[in-house]
């Protein structure tokens, strides 16, 4: 794109913020303020970028989405909106909104406990898809959503869902918002996804801790209610690189190793080289629907083995949404669905076990982070 191109997307841009504006407006409100470009996709598109660093965030999504509209087969357009209104939006959100099991699983525990006139806190908008689930269930909801362009967004989805006058979307952390500035009074309920694969990695403790403290009535229930670590042990058949770095062209670079990142994640493509050699166990569950902590801060389980070469540690996540319904992305047989990835701990060393032999893990977590330790194998 030229910068003459660039100069009438600015100039066109010139003079048109205003405080006042709101994400209330629908797009075609939004894109009449633009009149200069219309009909020239290139400049639309550009203007796109412009607005996204301008951080005016609804009016990059109405303008972006309208030049990919009026030129479909665009390489270029395509790619400058989309380089725009992609920045800071984690790639998960897209197979997250595609993994039925998981969307099901949230619409029937959200449909079982919403009650007509109820008020929602959600914490995590993303797409507002759990938070449509509750309006149309009856509630009126207060979500919020830490990045501006995925609020925005989201603020667009529900309008044209039809659901505006009874979701609020904020852009805020959830530990920002204020009674009575962001929620008129403390919630009936609290629904959140924000759990990563490592269950504690998106900040579910600080943030269901805070909204406990100050922004759900007392006893509100939580879904998810619980969830909880999934471990087993296994073993890699997987051919690895062996190299390292003693001797590259003759010289000593070891010292580098430790610079590498260890080996945290395995694609679900190649969970069926991976063998799995304990019964998985659950470790260090959350009651979500009690007072923080929530659970416990550590806790070690014992993983009987199967026999052989121990590889590493394979971990996941469990989701309790009640009594009758969970959610499990079980590394085996691999979901294709599934939005989480599985966790895989190689162990320094492999370890050879005895049928029968048991190998302790120790799990900690604090704040986002979850720590794994393994004990030799012991009888017993």
């Amino acid at each position: 794109m030229n910068s003459g191109r660039v100069k009438t997307a600015d100039a066109a841009l010139h003079g048109l913020y205003n405080p006042g504006m709101t994400m209330s407006e629908t797009n075609a409100d939004i894109l009449a303020r633009y009149a200069a470009v219309q009909g020239r996709p290139e400049e639309m598109a550009m203007l796109c970028s412009l607005l996204r660093e301008r951080g005016l965030f609804p009016d990059a999504l109405a303008l972006g989405e309208a030049a990919v509209a009026a030129a479909p087969d665009s390489l270029a357009v395509d790619m400058c909106v989309r380089s725009a209104l992609a920045q800071g939006v984690q790639s998960f959100h897209r197979s997250m909104l595609l993994d039925g099991k998981r969307n099901r699983a949230y619409a029937r525990a959200i449909e079982a406990v919403v009650k007509p006139g109820m008020t929602v806190l959600e914490i995590g908008c993303g797409a507002g898809l759990l938070a449509m689930i509750a309006a149309r269930a009856g509630a009126r909801v207060v979500t919020c959503e830490t990045k501006p362009v995925i609020a925005a967004a989201a603020t667009e989805i529900i309008r044209r869902n039809g659901l505006s006058d009874r979701i609020r979307v904020v852009a805020k952390y959830s530990t920002n918002l204020t009674i009575p500035d962001d929620l008129e009074r403390p919630a009936d309920l609290v629904i959140h996804e924000i759990f990563g694969a490592q269950l504690f990695d998106e900040g579910v403790t600080r943030s269901l801790s805070d909204a406990r403290a100050r922004l759900l009535k007392p006893g509100a229930p939580s879904v998810p209610g619980r969830a909880c670590v999934r471990v087993a042990l296994v073993r890699d058949n997987r051919e690895r690189d062996c190299r390292n770095l003693k001797d590259v062209e003759g010289f000593d670079l070891s010292a580098f190793e430790l610079l590498q990142e260890p080996e945290r994640w395995i694609r679900r493509g190649q969970l069926h080289k991976v063998e799995m050699c304990s019964d998985p166990v659950s470790a260090l569950c959350m009651d979500y629907d009690r007072s923080p902590p929530f659970g416990p801060a550590s806790e070690t389980v014992s993983l009987t083995s199967t026999g052989g070469r121990i590889d590493a540690v394979m971990q996941w996540i469990s989701i309790q949404f009640g009594p009758d319904e969970s959610y499990e992305n079980a590394p085996l047989p691999p979901d294709p669905e599934s939005s989480w990835g599985v966790s895989f701990r190689r162990l320094p060393s492999p370890i050879e076990t005895v049928a029968g032999e048991r190998v302790d893990v120790t799990l900690r977590h604090r704040g986002m982070l979850l720590t794994l330790d393994v004990a030799k194998p012991h009888v017993g």
